[in-house]
């Protein structure tokens, strides 16, 4: 089984085996809740649509997708020299005020909270700031090999994310 390399509450990888013979026959999954992209990642199909209404972290695929060496670079410094909780703070602010500016950086910082931040939630505030807690692990571990698989897919699969909703994608 391959991991996501991401953490994504109510993600579907325990329940993989029992809902793979669920999943339709066909050249193309369309994927609504993409989540952690554990169905996507463990799966056959010759093209893939992945949504999910969460944009940051479509634009983190996506990154992850198209500029794989650099989101990598850029993540692993902040791993590497970002676990303290007044590091997290720092990174969470900086991720915060990026608000609209969907570039390389914004993906890495993502990436870094979600593996930093308490069990990998994902929630934000009334203004769309971003407000999990710090996680306090240990050493974090930064997923550059699952990266790079999800990367290698994704190209290979011509897959196609989406910011949207279930019921419009539908």
């Amino acid at each position: 089984m391959i991991r996501p390399f991401i953490k994504w509450p109510g993600g579907k990888s325990r329940v993989l085996p029992d809902l793979l013979p669920y999943l339709p026959k066909g050249d193309r999954l369309i994927e609504p809740f993409v989540g952690g992209a554990s169905v996507f990642l463990n799966t056959d199909y010759r093209h893939y649509v992945l949504a999910d209404i969460n944009a940051d972290l479509i634009w983190l695929y996506q990154t992850a997708t198209n500029r794989t060496k650099e989101l990598i670079h850029i993540a692993d410094e902040m791993f590497r020299d970002g676990n303290s909780a007044q590091a997290y703070e720092e990174y969470r602010s900086r991720f915060n005020s990026s608000q609209g500016h969907f570039n390389v950086r914004r993906a890495a910082l993502f990436l870094y909270l979600n593996r930093h931040g308490f069990n990998g939630m994902c929630r934000y505030n009334a203004r769309g700031g971003f407000n999990v807690p710090y996680g306090r692990y240990e050493k974090p571990y930064f997923p550059e090999t699952e990266i790079k698989l999800f990367a290698e897919k994704a190209k290979d699969t011509n897959a196609i994310f989406f910011v949207m909703s279930f019921d419009l994608l539908l």
